[in-house]
């Protein structure tokens, strides 16, 4: 009789809810997604390449861009068919053109081209200012075997409103240790640092 089935099904529902409700608010049934971890770019003591006369009286590192898609907190890896994939386990602890400014700051310090170099948020004068462009930030996978921070850079010397000179240069650091930091610094800090003594 019909009376007989509704209160079974009503058990069954029970009985399933006993079961499974706990594993469900206690996210059993799907795991949490693993949290990336964070790395920095600092400085680098592969800049610490003094020049033998400074070239500028003063300079300040005025404005560092980086170019998308390098432009975002996940790390950007380059892989063999030409795409770019994001790495879902690693990432920049803030966005790269923040994470820069530091080394970038320290590279011009420590390059001894210029006989005082001048905070970018400074309201001191300088005789020069170094405009950066970030045109590759990325863990290049192309090649077999190889996992490299590479970084391709453009930097522009300005007095006033005039461009006095302009120059490329590219680094690339392993990260066979897994040290994302160490790699991703001395490869922004050597490229930078090519850059300058080519200005």
């Amino acid at each position: 009789p019909e009376s007989c089935i509704i209160p079974q099904m009503t058990s069954m529902k029970i009985r399933f809810l006993r079961v499974f409700a706990p594993l469900l608010c206690a996210g059993c049934i799907s795991s949490a997604p693993e949290e990336p971890r964070n790395w920095l770019i600092g400085p680098a003591r592969v800049a610490e390449s003094a020049a033998a006369e400074p070239k500028w009286e003063s300079a300040r590192i005025s404005r560092i861009d980086v170019c998308a898609p390098y432009d975002d907190r996940r790390l950007a890896v380059l892989r063999p068919d030409g795409s770019v994939a994001f790495d879902p386990f690693n990432a920049f602890a803030a966005a790269p053109s923040a994470l820069l400014k530091e080394a970038a700051f320290e590279t011009l310090s420590r390059s001894g081209y210029a006989k005082a170099s001048v905070g970018a948020r400074s309201a001191a004068a300088a005789s020069r200012s170094i405009e950066i462009t970030v045109t590759r930030l990325a863990l290049d996978c192309r090649a077999e075997g190889r996992r490299d921070a590479s970084v391709s850079l453009s930097a522009a010397l300005v007095s006033g409103r005039d461009l006095v000179s302009f120059a490329r240069a590219e680094a690339s650091a392993p990260t066979d240790g897994g040290d994302f930091t160490a790699a991703y610094s001395e490869a922004f800090c050597r490229a930078l640092s090519d850059a300058l003594g080519r200005l």
